[in-house]
């Protein structure tokens, strides 16, 4: 957004990103497409379909254990491939990393 010829960044709710985030992981756990347990979350890795996408990923479940799990920002949370339980990636000390983004 321009505002007085000076660019303006409008911040998003994170509120309702946060409620967004919520109501998506509640609807895969549903469908079963992902499995939560205490600090691994189990997932299909089709579903990350580049490597932004799996960071994304990452981040908003990890913003998830923080907030419903009482989880701390600083602790390690991983993720497994649902059928074999390979690590496909993890968050360590709030850096996301991805060792598989698509199982093609």
């Amino acid at each position: 957004m321009i505002y007085a010829n000076k660019k303006v960044n409008v911040k998003a709710n994170s509120a309702q990103q946060m409620a967004l985030i919520i109501a998506n992981v509640k609807e895969l756990v549903d469908k079963k497409i992902i499995k939560l347990t205490s600090d691994t979350v189990f997932l299909y890795p089709q579903i990350w379909k580049d490597e932004a996408t799996a960071l994304n990923w990452i981040k908003c479940l990890h913003q998830y254990y923080c907030l419903k799990r009482q989880f701390k920002s600083s602790a390690t949370l991983y993720f497994r491939h649902l059928e074999n339980e390979e690590l496909i990636g993890s968050i360590i000390n709030k850096k996301p990393k991805v060792l598989i983004f698509n199982d093609l």
